[in-house]
């Protein structure tokens, strides 16, 4: 009997689906984005605040370099080159770890949250009805600094917080991703900053206001760090400049979201932002 000859690896459906799946959980990166309640600012409840303690994570959250974005990966079905496609795609996964590593290396020296923290303390001071702590006095609390991190507090870790820092209430800000996307030939590089931003109330840790902000600055003013694998300290330079504008419009944002008059009209920052 004629032996048929031994098939490749692209004849089998099944070792294909594989490979498919494989380059998908890679772009995932194995995890679901987190998912964050909706719940609107309670505009009644701002006479009963009297004074305001701003927190965020002492810790650094990491800049992220997108190289050929996700909204592009589904063309690659399309293709009749399917595996050259998927060594293609797996090699921009090996670029993008490469340069989220050079461009963190670069702004170790910038806490985006702690940027953001700063705006929005200068953007409350100017508009709010209650009274804000500086950034400083929180940070010189012993007991408030080690109660800043992504950890979830208890009731009591609120009222510790109120008793020290002599707060009635807590706004908390966390940064879920911050960094540069660059979809590829479709559409322009540009930065994306999500962010989500929650009041408690001290003495028993009821949360009144919580959101998810998604920030963007499509038209960059500047072009910084797209000769990828050779970024410079200019580049780095550039990139905080950008950033730092992209946490003002955020703030601008927050305190609009709060009921407060913004330096920003409405229309402008919905071009730019989103919830999702």
């Amino acid at each position: 009997m004629k032996k048929s000859p031994p098939k490749s690896v692209t004849d089998s459906p099944f070792i294909l689906i594989k490979l498919l799946v494989l380059v998908v959980l890679v772009f995932q990166g194995c995890a679901s984005e987190q998912k964050v309640a909706e719940i609107p600012f309670p505009k009644e409840e701002v006479k009963n605040i009297k004074k305001v303690a701003i927190m965020c994570p002492n810790e650094r959250p990491d800049l992220f370099m997108s190289v050929a974005g996700d909204e592009h990966f589904p063309l690659m079905f399309l293709s009749p080159a399917v595996i050259p496609q998927l060594f293609l795609a797996m090699s921009y996964v090996s670029t993008t770890r490469n340069d989220s590593r050079r461009f963190n290396s670069l702004t170790f020296d910038m806490h985006i949250g702690h940027v953001i923290r700063e705006y929005l303390y200068r953007k409350l001071q100017r508009s709010a009805s209650f009274s804000i702590i500086s950034p400083e006095d929180v940070e010189a609390c012993r007991v408030t600094h080690k109660l800043q991190g992504p950890e979830a507090k208890t009731p009591g870790d609120y009222e510790q917080i109120g008793r020290y820092l002599g707060a009635d209430t807590v706004v908390e800000l966390f940064i879920l991703s911050y960094g540069v996307k660059d979809p590829g030939v479709f559409s322009k590089p540009h930065l994306v900053l999500k962010v989500r931003a929650s009041m408690r109330r001290v003495r028993d840790g009821t949360l009144l206001w919580q959101t998810k902000m998604v920030q963007t600055l499509p038209q960059q003013e500047k072009a910084f760090g797209f000769n990828y694998g050779k970024y410079s300290e200019e580049d780095a330079r550039l990139l905080k400049e950008e950033l730092d504008k992209l946490a003002g419009v955020l703030a601008e944002r927050l305190v609009e979201e709060m009921g407060f008059k913004s330096q920003l009209p409405t229309a402008r920052l919905l071009e730019q932002g989103s919830r999702d």
